[in-house]
C-alpha cells in the first residue's frame, strides 16, 4: 500500500544531527525481532504506558488486525541503534464515494487503548517526529494520519504538531479527558481526602456486606483459571448493558479474544490486577485492572444487578484501592471518559491529545474538514443533552 524506504530523504530544514534512517515492518513476526530494543526504549522512559508495550499491542493486533495493514516504522541513528518505534497500521474508509487510506496507531480504533504514543528514547522525540513527517512527505498512498489518545504532554506529539504546521499540512487537534487518583501513602489518608458524604460507600457498606454474606475477594493468579474468570467478567458486564437494551462491550468475539490474549500476557509479566468478589460462593463482581510503572489502571468491571442495593461495586473498589495503596501504587487511573462518579473518588482530570493531519491530498483535506465538523456537531449535541440521558456511569 505504501512504499518501503530504508533511508529517509531529509527535508533541507532538518539539521544533520537529526537525520534518522527508517525501516518498515509489515508483519508482526518481523516486528517481534525488535522486541528487545522495544523493551529497552520503554525501560528508559519512565513516562511510558502499558499501552505501548509489546504485550498490549501484540494482543491487540492479533485480535483486531485483520483487514488492516501493519506499517510499523523503526527509527535508527547513524550507528544503527533503534531510537524510536512508531507502531502504525493502514486501513480504508470511504468519503464521497471514494476510498480513504488512514494511518492510525496500533491499538486505536477498537475503543480499548489509552495513552498511545511513539516509543522513543529520551532526547530523540523531535528527531523521530521530523523523520516521521519526512517519511510521510515521500509517500503518495495515504490521505489522513490519525494519532489518538496521545499523552497531552507527549514531546513527540508537540514536535509533530509544530512540524506539520511548518510544512503547511492541514491539522486538527482535540482533547479527550481521563481521570487519575493520586494515591497517598496510607488508606486512612486516602479516606480523609474524600467528601464526608461519599466516604461511607467505601467504609460502611463493605462492613454491612460482611455482616450479611460470606464475602471472598480473590486476585487472578493462575493461567489455568483465567479463561473461566474472564468468562464471568464478560457475563457480568453484559448483564448491565443487555438489561438496558444495548449490545455491551463483550458481544463481539474479537474483543473477548483480545482480553484472553492480553490478560495471559499481563499475568505472566506480573502486571495483571484482576479481582473477583464472591458472596456466599457466587462471583457477583469483577474488576479488571493492570499495574505498570506504579500506575494501576481500570479497564473494565462488571457486577451482578441483583446485588445493586448492596453497593457491591463500591465494596470491591474499596478493597482494591486499599490493597493498591498498601502495595505502593502511586496512581489509580480511570482512563478515558468523563463519568461524574470518578471525581467522587478524588480523581483529577488530565487529557489525551488527538492529532488528525492530512498531507497534500485534496481528498484527505476535505475528509479531515468533514470529520472536524462532525466532532463539533457531536460536542454541541452532547453539551445540550439532559444529564439523565448521559447517565452517571457509577459502579
Amino acid at each position: 500500500m505504501l512504499a518501503a524506504e530504508t533511508e529517509l530523504a531529509q527535508p533541507a530544514s532538518v539539521p544533520d544531527n537529526a537525520s534518522l534512517s527508517v525501516r518498515i515492518c509489515r508483519t508482526w513476526e518481523e516486528l517481534e525481532e525488535f522486541r528487545e530494543q522495544w523493551n529497552i526504549l520503554l525501560q528508559a522512559n519512565p513516562s511510558s504506558s502499558i499501552f505501548q508495550t509489546p504485550e498490549w499491542l501484540a494482543a491487540w493486533w492479533q485480535a483486531f488486525g485483520r483487514n488492516r495493514s501493519l506499517l510499523c516504522l523503526l527509527f535508527a541513528d547513524s550507528h544503527g541503534a533503534t531510537v524510536g518505534i512508531a507502531p502504525l497500521y493502514a486501513d480504508r474508509t470511504h468519503f464521497l464515494g471514494l476510498p480513504i487510506t488512514r494511518l492510525r496507531m496500533v491499538g486505536a480504533g477498537s475503543g480499548d487503548s489509552d495513552g498511545l504514543d511513539f516509543i522513543v528514547s529520551p532526547g530523540y522525540e523531535s528527531q523521530c517526529a521530523e523523520a516521521f513527517i519526512g517519511w510521510l512527505a515521500g509517500q503518495k498512498d495515504w490521505h489522513v494520519c490519525e494519532l489518538e489518545t496521545l499523552p497531552q504532554k507527549s514531546l513527540v506529539a508537540q514536535s509533530l504538531l509544530r512540524r506539520t504546521q511548518e510544512v503547511g499540512w492541514s491539522i486538527d487537534s482535540t482533547l479527550t479527558p481521563n481521570f487519575i487518583v493520586d494515591l497517598p501513602a496510607t488508606w486512612p489518608q486516602y479516606l480523609s481526602s474524600l467528601e464526608s458524604s461519599f466516604r461511607p460507600l467505601l467504609t460502611r457498606y463493605p462492613k454491612r456486606l460482611q455482616s450479611r454474606f460470606s464475602v471472598k475477594l480473590t486476585r487472578s493468579e493462575k493461567l489455568e483459571d483465567l479463561k473461566e474468570q474472564l468468562s464471568v467478567l464478560f457475563e457480568l458486564h453484559q448483564m448491565r448493558w443487555t438489561g438496558r437494551g444495548e449490545i455491551g462491550a463483550f458481544a463481539k468475539a474479537d474483543r473477548r479474544d483480545f482480553y484472553h490474549r492480553m490478560a495471559a500476557a499481563f499475568l505472566q509479566r506480573g502486571w495483571l490486577e484482576f479481582w473477583q468478589l464472591e458472596l456466599n460462593g457466587e462471583t457477583v463482581g469483577a474488576q479488571f485492572c493492570f499495574r505498570y510503572n506504579n500506575t494501576v489502571s481500570l479497564l473494565q468491571e462488571g457486577f451482578h444487578p441483583k446485588y445493586a442495593a448492596e453497593k457491591i461495586g463500591y465494596a470491591l473498589k474499596a478493597h482494591f484501592l486499599e490493597e493498591m495503596i498498601r502495595t505502593g501504587a502511586a496512581r489509580y487511573d480511570f482512563l478515558g471518559g468523563a463519568d461524574p462518579y470518578k471525581a467522587k473518588f478524588g480523581a483529577r482530570q488530565a487529557n489525551y491529545l488527538n492529532l488528525f493531519m492530512a498531507g497534500p491530498s485534496k481528498l484527505g483535506r476535505l475528509y479531515l474538514a468533514s470529520q472536524k465538523q462532525k466532532r463539533k456537531a457531536k460536542a454541541w449535541l452532547k453539551s445540550r443533552l439532559p444529564a439523565d440521558l448521559v447517565g452517571p456511569g457509577a459502579p
